[in-house]
């Protein structure tokens, strides 16, 4: 509403109706393999919503596996959760850069680098911490 470009990032935990493949695909290092995480777009009500694809994401919806998404049951988590929002945390610090987004009549192209990121609660702790060693040490 004030004209800023708006986009959020979440793991892709089903199909979403809206959501199509940008085939934009990036490597990211979680432990000690590197993976590829894709990512899905939809643009509703003026905000870019980006869904990050990977199966650590998407076989952990109700239904599939017949279980939660942070765990197996309330107050157990997941042994993979730390990798699983590792993955995350770096592909959303690469979506505004590699996504050459054009939904907007106002906005169009990769965000590029001069960004503000908002991480909400435990899952993005590690993107003000990512932003400060993997990218700022690096000039970006």
């Amino acid at each position: 509403a004030r004209g800023h470009r708006v986009m959020t990032i979440s793991p892709r935990y089903d199909q979403y109706k809206d959501a199509w493949d940008t085939s934009v695909a990036v490597e990211v290092k979680v432990g000690d393999s590197i993976e590829i995480v894709r990512f899905f777009h939809c643009y509703k009500r003026g905000v870019d919503r980006v869904f990050v694809d990977h199966p650590m994401f998407l076989e952990k919806v109700w239904g599939k596996t017949a279980s939660k998404i942070y765990g197996p049951k309330a107050g157990l988590d997941y042994l993979d959760n730390e990798l699983r929002f590792s993955l995350l945390c770096q592909a959303a610090l690469e979506a505004p850069k590699v996504l050459n987004l054009n939904s907007s009549n106002y906005f169009s192209g990769p965000y590029g680098e001069d960004v503000l990121f908002i991480a909400n609660d435990w899952h993005t702790a590690l993107i003000p911490c990512y932003l400060k060693s993997m990218y700022q040490s690096r000039g970006i």
